[in-house]
């Protein structure tokens, strides 16, 4: 006996899928080897603070400096790990043909409130990194830096838009049980 022939839409899924997990694979070592990396070259550190979080004052790169920087950045980086996690799990289930179930509402909207939170983190990471560079500078060259930006506000709504989603899945699966039970 032959298996059903798989509908074409759920190839493409299927297809798509495969290609979001890997590029989320690639993701997470991507943020473990550029924190592995980025903190133990302080041109590397000291390039950064310069073109992208404009800095021109004193910076400390001491490895105690680079730790504490190092230290304020893992919430961010492991939120940016769960999320990119949930994502895999969450395509890992469309693959299997998964995507009206309860599994993928709960990752999607996992996805979307840890995305939430990375947006809130990033500004506060911003300011506790640039703070951790300037702590060792004497009293009055220290420097604390707040600043939202335009990418601060895109993450902050696809965020809110995947738990949306979420939530717009679950609605239509309580609403398809309560038709099904019609029938």
């Amino acid at each position: 006996m032959r298996p059903s022939p798989i509908p074409a839409g759920l190839q493409r899924i299927r297809w798509i899928a495969h290609c979001v997990r890997a590029m989320a694979l690639i993701a997470m070592a991507t943020v473990v080897g550029f924190h592995a990396v980025f903190w133990t070259h302080p041109a590397m550190i000291e390039r950064t603070a310069r073109k992208e979080w404009d800095l021109s004052h004193a910076l400390q790169f001491d490895a105690v400096s680079r730790g504490a920087a190092l230290a304020v950045n893992l919430p961010l980086a492991l939120l940016t790990l769960y999320a990119l996690w949930c994502l895999w799990r969450l395509f890992g289930g469309y693959l299997r043909g998964e995507v009206f179930t309860d599994a993928a509402t709960r990752l999607l909207r996992r996805m979307g409130q840890s995305v939430v939170a990375i947006a809130v983190a990033m500004p506060l990471t911003d300011t506790a990194t640039v703070l951790a560079l300037t702590l060792g500078n004497p009293p009055g060259q220290r420097y604390l830096s707040f600043q939202l930006g335009s990418s601060h506000f895109v993450v902050l709504l696809c965020g809110l838009v995947f738990v949306a989603m979420g939530q717009v899945m679950r609605e239509a699966q309580r609403m398809a049980q309560e038709n099904a039970e019609f029938i």
